[in-house]
């Protein structure tokens, strides 16, 4: 799977330090797949949580780059007809999906 524009995308300390806090207090993650359960958790909890934020970060990757890279890693097309806040969130939550993919997994936080 190619990599739209996240690679190079610097993700904000705050966001990364903050979920990165909640995947640790979760020390008991047994395997990768509760790593991931968790991750998502982490992710819909800082975008419930985020006020504005959600669509700061998705203004600032790009709102064409976070489209394409959610037809990327869902294959499918994105619907913009749904309410903005659900669309910025959905976005977001690809973004930083995405960002943890391919800079922090499982055996990175078993090290922490």
């Amino acid at each position: 799977m190619s990599k739209v524009f996240s690679a190079d995308y610097e993700m904000p300390e705050y966001i990364v330090e903050h979920i990165k806090n909640i995947l640790i207090l979760h020390l008991l993650i047994g395997d990768e797949d509760e790593y991931y359960d968790c991750l998502h958790t982490a992710i819909d909890d800082w975008i419930v949580g985020s006020t504005g934020e959600a669509k700061e970060l998705v203004d600032d990757y790009g709102v064409l780059n976070a489209i394409r890279l959610y037809q990327e890693n869902y294959g499918q097309d994105f619907e913009v007809d749904d309410d903005d806040d659900k669309v910025y969130a959905t976005l977001s939550y690809c973004i930083i999906k995405d960002y943890f993919n391919t800079n922090y997994s499982y055996e990175e936080l078993k090290k922490e």
